[in-house]
C-alpha cells in the first residue's frame, strides 16, 4: 500500500506541473499558430527502389578540418560555391579555398551564429554575373561576383505576406533562380531561428514559399504553413516548383502555369527521412535526407503531431531549461553558455535520435521514388546536398568538418576494347581480332628446312654429349623443336608452350634433364635470328580449307591442340672400322 500510495502521490505532482507548464500564459516560446493537431505520412519501408545499397560508404573527404559545415553547393567553371559556418561563401577550386563574399559580421567563434550569420542557400544569377545568398539570420542577399558588391533584397525584420497572417521571415533557407530572373525562396520557420531548430520540431508549421519580383520590390507568398520549407527546384519546363517539407518527410508541388496554375498537391511523401536542399537536372531531382527515419527511428518532426499538449508542454520545459544559460549569457557572453544553447537548439541535438544510416533518394519529374544510395560505414554524415559533377556526387553537410564524395552512379564507365585475341584449336575459330597473318600460318607447317638455321652454338652446346648416348644427339634437340619455334615465332608469346609440347613426344625419360638447358636456350635465340624470314617462307597453302566454326563460349584461356605431325630423326647406326679397314655398321 505504500508504494501504491508514493506512486499516486508521484503522478499526481507530475499531473498539477504539467498543466501550470502548459496552461500558464506568457511562458516561452511563443509562436505564430496555435498548438493543434496535424498529420505526417510515416516512411516508406526500405524496399524497391529504397532498397539499401553500400554506395555512400567509402566516401572521399576534402578539404578534411579546412571547412565546416559545407551545407549547399553549386558549380559553375569548373568550381564549387558553398556556405559555411562563420558566415562565409567560398570558392573550391581543386585543394584551393577562395573567398567569395561574407553576408554577417566579424566573429571569433562559430556558436556566436546569430552573429556570424549563415548562409543556407545559393544559386547564381540568370541575368547578370550575380550570386543570390539566402543567409538564416541576415536574409536574401545578391552579390556581384565581379566587383564583390552586396545588396540586401529581403530583409529579416521585413514584414512578409502570408495567407493569414503577416509576419518576418526567421530562417531565409533554399532559393532558386527562374531564366526569367524571379527568386524563388523559403522561410522555413516564422517562429525561431536555426539557433532555435528545436523548438521547431514541436511548434506547428509555419514555413513558406515565396516568389520576389526584382521590379517590384516584392516578395509574393505561394505558399503557407509547410512543415518546415527547405529547399527548392523548378522543372525544366518551370511549369511547377517542388518544395522540401523537411518536417513533413514529403516534397509538395505547386503549379505556376497550365489550368492548375496557383494550385498545390503532394509531390512525393513518407520519405525515410527528412528532405533538405534539392538538386534538380533534366531527369529529376536529387533527394538528401539529411537526417534518416523509420518506424523504429522517429525524428522529432512527427513523434507527437497528433498530441499538441504534450508538444507544447515539451517546448515550454525545453524553454525553461534553457533559460538560465540564455540569460547568464545575456549579462556575461561566454563560450560555454553559448555551447550549451547551440547544442540544445541545434542540429546536434537531433541527431541523436536518427539512426546511423545516411540516404539519398532519386525522384523523377513525375514524383516517382525511381533509385536510392545508402551509406553505413559514417564517412558521410548529415547529407544536406548533392551536387553532380564531374562524375562525383559532391555531399553537403551542415555538420561535417570536410566535404565528402562518391563515384556518381550515372558517372560514364571507360569502354574496354579487345584486340588480337586468338582462339584456336580443331573445331574452332578465331572470335576477336585475329591478324590476318595468324590464319594463314598454321601451327603445323612442314618448313622444316629452315632448320639448317640452328647456330652452332647450339651444336658445340649440345654436342658435349658423348656419343655414346644417342638420345642426347644435337640433331635430336634442333629437329624437334626447331620447327615448331619457327612456326610460332610470329607468336612470341605462344613460342614458351610450344617446346614443351613438342618435347612431350619423344621419351621424356632420356631428354628432360639433359636437355632442359639446350631447349631453353635455343627457345630463346631462334626469335630473334629466324623472325621475319620463317613466316614469310611458311605462307603455304593451308592443308584444310578454313570452314565456317563455332565460337567457344570462354575464349580464354587459349588452349592449342598442335598436332605432332614432324616425324623424329632415324636413330643412326653405329660405325666401325674393321680390321680389313673397311667401315661397316654395328
Amino acid at each position: 500500500m505504500g508504494l501504491l500510495h508514493a506512486l499516486r502521490v508521484r503522478i499526481m505532482n507530475f499531473m498539477i506541473f504539467f498543466l501550470i507548464i502548459i496552461l500558464m500564459p506568457g511562458l516561452p516560446p511563443r509562436t505564430t499558430f496555435p498548438f493543434k493537431e496535424y498529420l505526417v505520412t510515416p516512411p516508406k519501408d526500405l524496399k524497391g527502389a529504397l532498397e539499401p545499397n553500400f554506395h555512400l560508404d567509402g566516401a572521399e573527404r576534402l578539404l578534411e578540418g579546412r571547412v565546416y559545415g559545407p551545407e549547399c553547393l553549386i558549380a559553375r567553371n569548373n568550381e564549387i560555391y558553398t556556405g559555411i559556418h562563420g558566415g562565409e561563401v567560398i570558392k573550391l577550386t581543386n585543394n584551393h579555398v577562395t573567398h567569395v563574399t561574407k553576408i554577417g559580421q566579424p566573429c571569433e567563434d562559430i556558436y556566436e551564429e546569430s552573429r556570424c550569420g549563415r548562409p543556407l542557400g545559393l544559386a547564381f544569377d540568370t541575368l547578370a554575373n550575380n550570386l543570390i545568398v539566402a543567409d538564416a539570420y541576415y536574409g536574401l542577399w545578391q552579390a556581384d561576383l565581379g566587383t564583390g558588391k552586396k545588396t540586401l533584397l529581403v530583409s529579416p525584420a521585413q514584414e512578409l505576406a502570408g495567407k493569414t497572417i503577416n509576419r518576418p521571415a526567421k530562417i531565409f533557407n533554399g532559393v532558386t533562380v527562374s531564366k526569367a530572373g524571379d527568386i524563388y525562396w523559403t522561410d522555413s520557420s516564422s517562429d525561431f531561428t536555426i539557433e532555435d531548430l528545436v523548438f521547431a520540431t514541436f511548434a506547428n508549421p509555419s514555413g513558406r514559399l515565396f516568389k520576389y519580383d526584382r521590379t517590384k520590390n516584392v516578395s509574393e507568398v505561394l505558399l503557407d504553413e509547410l512543415i518546415f520549407a527547405n529547399g527548392v527546384a523548378l522543372s525544366p519546363n518551370e511549369d511547377f516548383i517542388v518544395v522540401a517539407e523537411t518536417g513533413g518527410l514529403r516534397l509538395t508541388k505547386y503549379h505556376l502555369k497550365g489550368p492548375k496554375a496557383g494550385q498545390s498537391e503532394v509531390f512525393v511523401d513518407g520519405l525515410p527521412g527528412l528532405p533538405d536542399n534539392l538538386t534538380p537536372d533534366a531527369e529529376g531531382i536529387w533527394v538528401p535526407l539529411v537526417l534518416s527515419s523509420d518506424s523504429e527511428h522517429p525524428n522529432g518532426f512527427s513523434l507527437f503531431t497528433r498530441f499538441p499538449s504534450v508538444r507544447l508542454f515539451l517546448a515550454r520545459l525545453l524553454a525553461l531549461f534553457e533559460l538560465p544559460f540564455r540569460y547568464l549569457n545575456s549579462v556575461y557572453p561566454n563560450k560555454f553558455s553559448q555551447r550549451f544553447v547551440h547544442f540544445v537548439g541545434h542540429m546536434e541535438s537531433l541527431g541523436l535520435l536518427s539512426p546511423k544510416r545516411i540516404t539519398v533518394v532519386r525522384v523523377d519529374w513525375n514524383g516517382n521514388i525511381v533509385g536510392s544510395l545508402h551509406g553505413f560505414d559514417k564517412t558521410a554524415a548529415s547529407v544536406s546536398h548533392v551536387l553532380e559533377f564531374q562524375d562525383y556526387l559532391f555531399l553537403g553537410s551542415p555538420t561535417n568538418q570536410y566535404l565528402a564524395r562518391v563515384k556518381s552512379p550515372k558517372a560514364k564507365q571507360p569502354t574496354l576494347k579487345v584486340r588480337n585475341v586468338r582462339v584456336e584449336g580443331e573445331g574452332l575459330e578465331a572470335s576477336v581480332g585475329v591478324p590476318p597473318s595468324a590464319t594463314t600460318a598454321k601451327p603445323p607447317v612442314k618448313a622444316v628446312p629452315t632448320t639448317t638455321t640452328p647456330r652452332p652454338t647450339t651444336t658445340t652446346t649440345t654436342t658435349t654429349p658423348k656419343p655414346t648416348t644417342t638420345t642426347k644427339k644435337p640433331t635430336t634437340t634442333t629437329t624437334t623443336p626447331k620447327p615448331t619455334t619457327t612456326t610460332t615465332t610470329p607468336k612470341p608469346t605462344t613460342t614458351t608452350p610450344k617446346p614443351t609440347t613438342t618435347t612431350t613426344p619423344k621419351p621424356s625419360t632420356t631428354t628432360p634433364k639433359p636437355a632442359a638447358k639446350p631447349t631453353t636456350t635455343t627457345t630463346t635465340q631462334p626469335p630473334t635470328t629466324t623472325t621475319t624470314k620463317p613466316p614469310t617462307t611458311t605462307t603455304p597453302k593451308p592443308e584444310k580449307p578454313t570452314t565456317k566454326r563455332t565460337v567457344p563460349e570462354k575464349p580464354a584461356p587459349v588452349e592449342e591442340q598442335i598436332p605432332s605431325d614432324t616425324k623424329p630423326p632415324q636413330k643412326e647406326k653405329l660405325k666401325v672400322i674393321n680390321k680389313q679397314g673397311v667401315n661397316v655398321e654395328l
